[in-house]
């Protein structure tokens, strides 16, 4: 399987290129909240997925320009019984803290999502973003989860824990 989000992000300001994505480091652990929690933010996110049947390992910490929340790829594996998704499935999830932003966390979020078109383009005509397969897009309060795939199971299981998707195929 691709890297997920290993979507090759490339910026192209002022005729400069400028090349970002996965910055390969440790993850630290997750704290964990209870099973039925509104997904509101990564952690929450994270518990969602465990909850309902999949095993999720945070793999590494990613960046995608232009989001300001902290990234994290996530290893999705179906560990129910008849799987739903045949093979590990990565997913970056982006969160949103007030302190760590300076901010108003939800709102920074908010103005991140308005930074793409439909498609799952950069609204800025200077910018480019190129994915390693179709682009999928959620947001949930404090929370972006990029997805670069075409699993219907796990848009399923995504459109249920965090609303339709706001931009992507």
């Amino acid at each position: 399987m691709t890297r997920a989000v290993a979507l090759a992000v490339l910026l192209v300001a002022c005729g400069i290129g400028v090349a970002v994505l996965v910055v390969r480091s440790s993850v630290p652990n997750v704290t964990s909240h209870e099973c039925g929690a509104p997904v509101r933010d990564h952690v929450a996110l994270v518990d969602a997925l465990r909850c309902d049947g999949f095993r999720v390992e945070p793999t590494e910490r990613s960046t995608a320009l232009p989001l300001r929340g902290h990234g994290t790829v996530l290893t999705v594996t179906d560990i129910r019984t008849p799987v739903r998704i045949a093979a590990p499935i990565e997913v970056n999830s982006f969160w949103y803290d007030d302190t760590d932003l300076g901010g108003d966390a939800r709102a920074i979020a908010e103005v991140d999502t308005r930074k793409f078109a439909p498609d799952g383009s950069l609204r800025d005509a200077g910018q480019r973003i190129y994915y390693l397969g179709t682009p999928h897009l959620f947001h949930s309060e404090r929370v972006i989860v990029l997805y670069a795939g075409s699993d219907r199971a796990m848009l399923e299981v995504l459109s249920r824990l965090l609303g339709p998707q706001f931009a992507g195929g």
